[in-house]
């Protein structure tokens, strides 16, 4: 079997699944790579999200053999418009590498952009604003996990992310999440069905809300929606109507049917709609 290009790897609050890779993990995906000579391109959006725990160091700062790119952004941190970012590769000749296939792409980055972060940076902006959102997402989260735990049927599992902005949540097998969603737009409240985030047609039992976009007020109401649409689709495909609570998979991993197992252990978009409308993925 022919060797991967590279290694493309979500470290930190993956997305779909919210999971954060062990440092066991790290490191044996480090020695793994070595072994064979594959570079590992490590993307972290959300490390800088994190709302408990001590953060694990990267991909890029423990690797000793130069297969590293590391790769990060200002979008998630200051704006989701921000659309500007920042590549760390081992060699310099990487880098002008990475440079000149960038070019065609867009000919060059907005100069008014990076002029304007290169202003909040030295002025330390963004080094006061940070705390602020991890405090703003993690009140959201606690709205969304509470929310869960009293509206959604027991049966159902989800993650309880210590950072990012994804929660993902697991029904029983044999429910299509995709055809739940048409049912939930008609209680003005969205997700992304779980066959989204994988390329052989899997994950349909599973779907990702994210809690990064509404106030608590509106993640609770959203989530009281979808939990009725939930428990309606369980009791349709047979399963016994229960009291209202979720079970939380201790080890924050979804089930069989859940995400892809590149983002380790550890640990949406329920896009939630407003009286007028329901909001886009952000």
């Amino acid at each position: 079997m022919p060797l991967p290009k590279f290694i493309y790897v979500l470290p930190n609050f993956q997305n779909p699944s919210g999971r954060t890779l062990s440092l066991a993990r790290r490191w044996r995906l480090l020695e793994v790579a070595a072994l064979h000579g594959v570079p590992i391109v490590e993307d972290d959006p959300y490390g800088e999200l994190r709302f408990e725990g001590d953060p694990l160091p990267t991909l890029h700062s423990l690797d000793a053999d130069g297969l590293v790119v590391y790769v990060g952004t200002f979008s998630k941190v200051l704006a989701p418009g921000i659309r500007l970012g920042w590549i760390a590769a081992p060699t310099a000749e990487l880098l002008r590498t990475l440079v000149l296939a960038k070019q065609p792409s867009d000919l060059h980055t907005a100069v008014a952009t990076q002029m304007t972060v290169e202003r909040l940076l030295r002025d330390g902006l963004l080094e006061r604003h940070i705390p602020r959102l991890r405090a703003c997402y993690r009140e959201r989260r606690d709205a969304m996990a509470s929310a869960l735990h009293e509206h959604f049927p027991p049966e159902v599992t989800h993650t309880h992310p210590a950072g990012g902005l994804f929660v993902w949540a697991s029904l029983r097998s044999g429910l299509d999440t995709g055809e739940l969603l048409i049912e939930a737009l008609r209680h003005r409240v969205a997700f992304v069905p779980g066959e989204s985030f994988h390329v052989d047609g899997t994950g349909r039992e599973s779907m990702r809300l994210n809690f990064s976009a509404e106030p608590p007020d509106v993640l609770r109401e959203g989530i009281r929606r979808l939990g009725s649409v939930v428990a309606l689709a369980l009791e349709a495909a047979g399963t016994p109507d229960r009291a209202a609570g979720l079970t939380a998979d201790p080890a924050g991993r979804p089930e069989s049917a859940g995400v892809p197992d590149h983002a380790g252990s550890a640990a949406g978009p329920a896009g939630v709609a407003e009286s007028a409308g329901v909001p886009v993925d952000r």
